[in-house]
């Protein structure tokens, strides 16, 4: 005669149903991780579209060579953003633009304009990016920028250079820090 163990069956049982409320609970967690991802790529996709339109337009209004959009961007400590240059070629055969970010670690200041110490790490950019462009096209670039999670709240200036053919263009961009 066998006897059952009851306590052993229970024990049994309740770790089939913790397992099965941990994977459901898990699926769920999958699942918005997803959703968050995708909605969060199609708001950056808004935004690149927006950002392009809104050059395409400062461009076409204007005879400028070289359009740097926003002038001003405001980034949180440790976060990055992008910033659209649209480059205009005016020469007459396809010429290869150079466009370099330039942060020398000294050019930002606090609320009151007064000039802080920073350091050349506090502003994060790319290289050179260089670009094909045939005569008379526009061209958006998009270039990341990064504020490094231990800058200081202020505005750093950030140069925008742009090198083609003999014409070199540099713009200045403001980076609003916060905290």
């Amino acid at each position: 005669m066998i006897i059952m163990n009851k306590k052993a069956i229970e024990l049994s049982i309740n770790f089939i149903v913790i397992l099965v409320i941990a994977l459901v609970m898990f699926g769920m967690g999958l699942t918005l991780f997803r959703k968050f991802f995708v909605e969060a790529d199609v708001i950056k996709q808004n935004l690149d579209d927006q950002t392009k339109k809104e050059i395409q337009q400062i461009m076409m209004s204007s005879a400028e060579q070289v359009i740097v959009y926003p002038s001003q961007l405001t980034i949180r400590r440790g976060k990055s953003d992008v910033l659209g240059v649209g480059v205009l070629n005016i020469n007459e055969n396809t010429t290869s633009f150079g466009i370099t970010p330039y942060w020398d670690g000294t050019s930002c200041y606090d609320n009151d304009g007064s000039q802080m110490s920073c350091n050349e790490t506090d502003i994060k950019v790319p290289g050179t990016i260089t670009r094909y462009i045939e005569s008379n096209e526009r061209v958006i670039i998009g270039l990341p920028l990064r504020v490094d999670s231990g800058a200081q709240k202020g505005k750093y200036a950030v140069q925008i250079q742009v090198n083609g053919d003999g014409t070199s263009i540099t713009k200045l961009v403001y980076i609003n820090v916060k905290i």
